[in-house]
């Protein structure tokens, strides 16, 4: 999808952190932007100074673990933009410790958002890009995680791998409709945010990654060099593991 001048974005966390970063680099593209963000008072102060800036944003209040909520935020972008060709599912959480005594109100509030929340995304906006009958592209952000196991992150590691199989059978979907839309996994490292302040990677750097993605229609996006020898550690014992086969 080379051309985003004049198309419209909807962006899901998009108050802070990667997700008003992301929202950002695409208005500054010459993008329509929907932003939706649960935080309605920093929602709305972000929307209003990138409209101070001249970019063309509408903000919506809406919580990703609530689908009818989701559903809304596709019409807002269709009856205040008139189509949608891009959906960013970026919302996140996370919560810390040991996968057998964290309380299954963590469990499922890390996996309503971070899994759930992509689930309703792609539900809810890729009919409507579908509809547009022009490129289009699904980025969905998930994190080192998906594909690198770290101790205590047990909700988080489980969703961010889901957000990567659910990418992976959504872009072979579409192939095989011969529909004009891709879908990319994107996978931060250590980024600078609010869930994680120590972080050594700005969430800039995702956003260029992201407008990168959907140009050249990346698969998998990562966007540092963080974990990469454990990364490469646990693939290598992955497929070495098919030669212990019993038969």
């Amino acid at each position: 999808m080379h051309e985003l001048g004049e198309r419209v974005a909807v962006v899901t966390g998009a108050a802070s952190g990667i997700g008003l970063a992301i929202a950002g680099a695409l208005a500054g593209e010459g993008m329509r932007v929907v932003m939706a963000d649960k935080d309605k008072g920093n929602l709305h102060r972000q929307a209003e100074h990138l409209r101070d800036q001249g970019h063309r944003v509408h903000p919506v209040v809406a919580d990703v673990c609530d689908p009818v909520a989701v559903d809304g935020v596709g019409r807002a972008a269709m009856d205040t933009f008139g189509a949608l060709h891009v959906a960013v599912n970026n919302a996140g959480v996370v919560s810390r410790g040991f996968c057998w005594e964290l309380p299954l109100e963590d469990w499922h509030r890390v996996i309503d958002v971070d899994l759930w929340g992509v689930i309703h995304g792609v539900r809810s906006f890729v009919p409507l890009i579908l509809s547009s009958a022009e490129e289009g592209h699904v980025v969905n952000v998930a994190s080192m995680a998906a594909v690198h196991t770290m101790d205590r992150l047990g909700p988080y590691t489980v969703a961010k791998h889901g957000v990567l199989g659910l990418t992976d059978v959504l872009r072979a979907e579409l192939r095989a409709i011969g529909a004009p839309v891709g879908a990319s996994v994107v996978m931060p490292g250590r980024v600078r945010t609010a869930m994680n302040p120590v972080g050594t990677v700005e969430p800039s750097t995702v956003a260029t990654n992201v407008i990168d993605a959907i140009r050249r229609d990346r698969n998998y996006v990562f966007t540092d060099d963080n974990s990469t020898a454990e990364v490469e550690a646990r693939l290598r014992a992955i497929l070495s593991a098919r030669a212990d086969v019993c038969t």
